[in-house]
Formats: structure tokens, sequence, C-alpha cells
């Protein structure tokens, strides 16, 4: 285990992204102001205080707007009694930007440094003392800098600034990026760093602890053929009912898409659920992991490449519709470590739909768009069963025709002259309403499926 130890006031520099750690209970921040009217007098007198306090500086908003606001009302130093802490921007002949505190009694303490841009910002016990740290991401022209601060006794203390950024980048290991979860459910949050070096595309994942003001990395792990930084993600999910895990979903240098990764730590060490390269989850596109059927494991997503359209006359690359076979790891480590296959999912980016594909007919599914007599506001689709196991068009040999699947935007339902056929009606959104025609009973008998059970299959894409 290796110490870094903080001299003075520390500081990680470099260009950082970050993830997060989201608590189940209710210390979270609470968001007392945005660009709404305010109607809770309460709230209203605390915003124009905070005007009044922050002077020439303006109210700036984190750009992780959706965990933090301008002003945030949490209780930082365990005293039962709410702060409130509000980002701000001073704009003079160094831009600086920083924090504000306000305690119970309207007394203000500041911290400023100097930057452009709060890109993140947070609040977190990082060494369970039940005091809240406070997190910044700082942008100052081209880098980023990571500052964590302490309020207690009614001062900001700065904990992490400059020092300590040299062991991260050493190397070349230019760009940074952080998170923070309890990895191993021990009741202890991790700092997760992961730093990414572009002469040799590697990217390092460290997993540290903090304790009395210092870092201790706990273990590191080395990624390969990273391509970039820039489209690098990394989430927390599940791999268990107990145990968590780090998800990651890394550009490969090879080609232009993503290969995702799992780490988790056990005993303190990072285990690298596939690093003997026996599996390797590549897609062409970025599909972010994610609990498909809502039994608190995180799914990893497998694009099916035949499986995928696009517009041509777009601008934009991604698909207008693919099928996604979604797994979970097992659990397993070396040569045993495996992918158990959960669902298989189509999803149509255009109308934002999703239909989850009967088990019967996962790898047997083709979705077809007819795009003969139909317009912006409506489009039909064909559903076939290929028995060769194929999702491309071009393979028509032994396909059976199922079903046809109109969609009709809610304005022009009732003119039946852009509808010719209605059908019944399996599912409706905010925008569109689906309605199957031309129905096979007879195969659909054969795979054990009606309209009515149809009906369970069609959702919106979240």
């Amino acid at each position: 285990m290796r110490l870094l130890k903080l001299v003075g006031m520390l500081s990680l520099v470099a260009v950082i992204t970050t993830g997060c750690y989201k608590s189940g209970n209710d210390d979270n921040p609470i968001n007392l102001f945005d660009e709404l009217p305010i109607y809770d007098e309460e709230k209203r007198d605390i915003s124009e205080k905070v005007k009044i306090v922050a002077g020439s500086a303006n109210l700036t908003l984190p750009s992780n707007s959706i965990e933090v606001g301008k002003i945030n009302e949490i209780d930082l130093n365990n005293d039962k009694k709410d702060e409130i802490v509000f980002f701000e921007k001073r704009e003079d002949i160094r831009n600086q930007v920083g924090f504000t505190i306000l305690d119970s009694k309207s007394n203000d303490t500041s911290y400023t440094e100097s930057g452009n841009k709060i890109e993140y910002a947070n609040f977190y016990d990082l060494d369970n003392d039940g005091n809240k740290e406070i997190i910044l991401l700082v942008q100052d022209k081209n880098m980023t800098t990571l500052t964590i601060c302490r309020y207690q006794n009614g001062e900001i203390e700065e904990l992490i600034s400059k020092a300590n950024y040299h062991y991260f980048n050493k190397d070349n290991f230019t760009k940074l990026g952080v998170l923070v979860d309890d990895l191993d459910n021990d009741d202890n949050l991790e700092l997760v760093v992961y730093n990414y070096n572009y002469k040799t595309k590697e990217m390092e994942l460290n997993v540290c602890s903090f304790k009395d003001n210092q870092i201790y990395i706990l273990d590191s792990t080395t990624f390969k053929n990273v391509r970039n930084f820039e489209d690098i993600k990394v989430v927390t999910g599940n791999i268990s009912s107990k145990e968590k895990a780090l998800f990651l979903s890394l550009p490969n240098d090879e080609d232009t898409g993503y290969i995702t990764q799992v780490a988790y730590l056990k005993n303190k060490k990072i285990i690298n659920a596939f690093e003997d390269k026996k599996i390797q989850i590549s897609n062409g596109y970025y599909i972010p992991v994610e609990d498909v059927n809502n039994d608190g494991i995180t799914n990893i997503p497998q694009i099916e490449s035949s499986s995928v359209t696009i517009d041509t006359l777009s601008t934009s690359t991604f698909p207008t519709s693919l099928i996604i076979s979604w797994n979970k790891y097992n659990g397993k480590q070396g040569d045993d470590a495996d992918m158990i296959f959960v669902s298989q999912i189509y999803y149509n980016y255009e109308a934002n739909f999703r239909f989850l594909i009967p088990n019967n007919l996962v790898g047997k599914l083709a979705i077809i768009e007819d795009t003969e007599n139909t317009n912006g506001n409506y489009k039909v689709f064909n559903f076939y069963y290929n028995t060769t196991n194929t999702y491309s068009d071009t393979s028509s040999q032994d396909r059976k025709f199922l079903f046809t699947l109109n969609v009709s935007e809610k304005t022009i339902v009732d003119d039946t002259k852009n509808i010719s056929k209605t059908g019944n009606n399996v599912y409706e959104s905010d925008k569109y309403i689906f309605s199957v025609a031309d129905v096979n009973q007879a195969e659909l008998k054969k795979l054990d499926l009606t309209v009515d059970i149809l009906k369970d299959y069609f959702s919106a894409i979240k």
C-alpha cells in the first residue's frame, strides 16, 4: 500500500472527469435555487440573503447540475444544522470560482481559486468522521484541478490542492478522472482516480482511501490500447446483490468502437474480471450499462452488429435502431470468468420505443422498416421470424412474417388518408400510438404469442 503525503496544501492538477457516489439516505444536498420563480418564502429569503453576501460575484451552476445547484442546503459539520453553500464566479483581472458557506447564524466564509468554470462539485464524508468534505473540480484554461476542503469551527480548511498531483501524472499520465463510492460495502468511501497516457495509450485505474488528510493507494491496474481520454466512461454498478463493481467503457485504439471492462475490489485489491481477455465485449458505439430487468444487477450491452440501421441522410453516425443482447458478469475469475445472457431488446431511437424480444425469438427476429407509403409522421415496421438466426434483411430465405407495427403521431391518428391500417393498439407514448396489423396468427400461435401478450413487450426508451 503506497502513501501520498499531503504537505501543507495539496492538489490534483489535470484534466478531470468524474463519477459520483449516491447515498441512500437524506444527506444529499437540497438545491434551493434555479432559474424558476421561488414560491417558498423561506427559500426566497435564503436566496435573497445569498445574493447580498455574494455581492459582485455571479452565482454559478456546476456542470453536474443533476446533483447540486447554485445554492445548496446541507449539514457539513454534523451539528444537526444545515449550512447554505453557494457556488460563485468572480470575473476580474484573474477569473476566480469557488463557494461560500453561510451557517445558521448567517456568518459567512469563502473559498476561491483561479478558474473559469466549476466542472463538478459535491459533498462526501470521505474519511467517515461525520463531517462532509467539499469536492471541487475547477477548469482553469486547459487544465482542471481537484480540491478537497473541510468546513469546521466556522472555517474552511483546504485539505487537497496542488502538491500531490505529481504521482498521478507520472510518466506522461497527464489526464485524470475521479469517482467516489463505497466499492466494497464496508461503510467507507473509496476515491477512484483513473489517469491516461496519450503516448502509450494506457489508462491506469487507482483505488484509494482517504484517512487523516492523506491519500492511500490501495491498488492499481492498467488497461492498454485506449484510444483517448475524452470518451472514457467509468461508473459503478452491481455484479451481485452484495457486490459493487466499476464498469468501464474504454474507446478501443484498434478501431472506432468501445470495449467494456469490469473491475471490483476484493480484500482491498482490484480484480480485473476479464484480464485474461477470454471475454472481449466490443461495441461499435457507446451504450451505457443498465439494469434492464430491475433486479438490482448491472447488465452489460452487446450490440448485434447485423441489426444496426443507419440513416445515411443524417449527420448523426449513431444508429436509428439496433438490437442489444444484455448480459451479466458471472462473478468468477480467470478462465472461469464469463457472461450470462439476460435478455435481448430491439431499440428504435427515432420513435423512442423498445421491444423486449421473447426468449423463443432471441437471435431470430428481423425488424425491417417499410419505406413505402410512409412519411415523417407515420412509419411502418414489419416483424419477421428468421429460422437462420440472422438479423440481416438480405437473408430472406426461411423468413416467416409475423405482423406489421404502425407507428403514428397522435396528431394524425384521425387522418385516415395517412393511416391505411390502424390495427390493434399495443402501446402509446407521449408522441406516438403503436398498433399491430396484418397479424400472422398461425405463426404467433406456434410461438405461444398473441397480440395481448405482445403489449407487455413494448415500452419507452429510458
